[in-house]
């Protein structure tokens, strides 16, 4: 019966949304180069969300923390936000992360690294983390 539940889960609708589509849904840049650019030309630093494939904690991140309507603009004020799937290697490897979700706040100017959070973050602690 556990094994049903675990096919069922990974073929349900959760993990059939892409990445991609929650970019274009939220405005979220999906090429490294591009938010970098964006973020030197705003003075905004970038914050860099990794996820991967068949990744559930990514997907509820994205449904319970990132798409609301406080947290999105909290980003949007402060950061150029980035999402990219680390399975496709567009990025710069120093970003690689074995655990997702994975975020990086890098700095525009100099692309260096600034905070890393690892893991999934509820609304509550995210919130924390962007209102330090």
């Amino acid at each position: 019966m556990r094994a049903l539940l675990i096919i069922a889960l990974l073929t349900s609708s959760i993990f059939a949304k892409s990445y991609k589509d929650f970019a274009a849904q939220m405005n979220y840049e999906t090429d490294y180069k591009v938010a970098l650019e964006k973020a030197k030309k705003e003075k905004k630093d970038i914050m860099f969300f990794m996820v991967a494939n068949f990744c559930p904690w990514c997907v509820k991140f994205e449904k319970r923390v990132l798409n609301k309507k406080d947290i999105d603009a909290k980003i949007k004020d402060k950061y150029i936000p980035l999402i990219i799937n680390r399975e496709e290697n567009n990025f710069p490897k120093k970003f690689y992360s074995q655990v997702v979700p994975a975020i990086y706040f890098v700095n525009h100017s100099n692309e260096e690294i600034k905070k890393t959070i690892v893991g999934y973050n509820n609304r509550q602690k995210f919130l924390d983390i962007l209102n330090p």
